[in-house]
């Protein structure tokens, strides 16, 4: 597997690029860079790891199929059995003849929706095929914590140093795709600095003369705690409540089951962390929400244009639960948008807020709800694992950070955070069994 693994390297390495270039060629290269990654996993891929890969992947496999075939679905021809939208039967009146319709109002946008998402996912195969061994594991890791750490000094350099970026190609401002991963970042560079620290101190007792295996693992932890510094400064600096709430609860699942794993705490450990979780969860989302008159998708958008928050609200009332079909939001705007709604962007508050309008409200907290549960299994997974354990505790803190990112700004869905949260996704899913065991 020569070419998986550069393809992989360089698509980590060149977030910090489509931070500025995002936009459909960015897409289209990104889809092009997985396709090729899977093809060549598919013609250089060993046996014996390709069958334990097919074991981790199985359950995840099917629940990312899931999307893919509701996108599918949104494109058919349904207008026989009541499932268009009216704007279709509106379109054939103003023609004068019958029309096909579908779900999706915009059935290309669709498709090429579901272009991008099927590569986000064949990132996320090819990370955890790539490694499954240890020592790519280790270094795709590495790759990530110093990747994140960067853009983490870019939010740095625009926020105190006054350099200034402009908006990608895609509308979307660089600050803040580079803040989400700057949150990203805390929670890797965590997991990479305990990693290297407790890898030091086993082979401490292990071997007591490592030379410069203990050199090396001293840099590591060094690098990785400055990077934790870097990253946390940029969230400091950059980002809003609603986000620092998010990274901190993505770094108290991360330290909940550092701490559950070392002193052994048991089903008493988990019901402890889980109450206190849902506690606080309660506390905070019923009284915004009783208070607030908007979705809850909308509730915690930081920033956003009042006319914008008015008018994805309306669109979220009057859509049918099915959608108006992926990659529609901008083009859904005009049929729901006031005269005096003309200001508003033709980007959605939130990733929460667009994925519901486009894919349907049902259909988002199943998505968020598959979500919560690849958090428990790499907790769960991790909690059962020794020295490779972290792997799947970050992979747990990051969806946890991600899913509450998604509920205060649209950069989530954006292509360099969406490469970052695939690869480590896929990283801890490789990781989350021995293969040994």
């Amino acid at each position: 597997m020569f070419i998986a693994p550069i393809v992989l390297a360089l698509l980590i390495i060149s977030t910090p690029v489509t931070l500025i270039v995002d936009g459909p060629m960015v897409h289209g290269l990104v889809t092009a860079a997985a396709a090729t990654s899977v093809a060549s996993i598919a013609l250089q891929f060993r046996s014996g790891e390709a069958q334990f890969l097919s074991l981790l992947i199985r359950p995840a496999a099917i629940i990312a199929a899931c999307p893919a075939l509701w996108m599918v679905f949104q494109v058919l021809p349904l207008n026989s059995v009541g499932l268009a939208n009216p704007i279709w039967e509106s379109a054939a009146t103003a023609l004068g003849h019958s029309l096909a319709g579908s779900i999706s109002i915009d059935p290309g946008a669709t498709l090429i929706s579901l272009a991008r998402y099927l590569s986000f996912v064949a990132i996320a195969f090819v990370s955890a095929a790539l490694t499954i061994d240890r020592q790519r594991a280790q270094a795709c890791l590495y790759l990530l914590t110093a990747i994140v750490s960067l853009i983490a000094l870019i939010v740095l350099a625009i926020v105190l140093g006054g350099f200034t970026f402009p908006s990608n190609s895609g509308g979307k401002p660089v600050i803040n795709a580079a803040t989400d991963i700057s949150c990203l970042g805390v929670i890797l560079a965590t997991a990479t600095a305990l990693h290297a620290f407790e890898t030091l101190e086993r082979r401490k007792l292990q071997k007591p003369d490592q030379g410069g295996s203990a050199v090396w693992l001293r840099l590591i932890f060094v690098g990785s705690s400055v990077a934790v510094v870097i990253s946390f400064l940029a969230v400091a600096v950059a980002a809003t409540a609603e986000a620092y709430f998010a990274v901190t609860c993505g770094c108290a699942a991360l330290f909940a089951a550092i701490l559950i794993r070392r002193f052994r705490l048991g089903p008493w450990g988990y019901s402890a962390i889980a109450s206190i979780a849902l506690v606080v969860a309660v506390g905070i989302v019923v009284p915004l929400h009783g208070f607030q008159k908007v979705d809850l998708t909308l509730a915690f958008a930081a920033g956003a244009p009042a006319p914008l928050i008015a008018l994805t609200q309306r669109t979220l009332t009057e859509t049918a639960w099915w959608g108006t079909g992926a990659g529609t939001y901008a083009a859904a705007l005009p049929i729901y948008r006031g005269i005096s709604e003309l200001t508003a962007g033709p980007l959605a508050p939130t990733a929460a807020a667009n994925i519901a309008v486009e894919l349907g409200r049902p259909f988002f907290w199943a998505v968020l709800a598959a979500a919560m549960a690849l958090f428990i299994t790499f907790l769960s997974r991790a909690l059962k694992r020794h020295r490779d354990s972290f792997y799947s505790i970050a992979g747990a803190g990051c969806i946890m950070t991600i899913s509450l990112l998604a509920f205060t700004n649209i950069s989530v869905l954006s292509t360099p955070v969406l490469v970052v949260t695939s690869a480590v996704i896929g990283l801890a899913i490789a990781q989350s069994k021995s293969r040994s065991a």
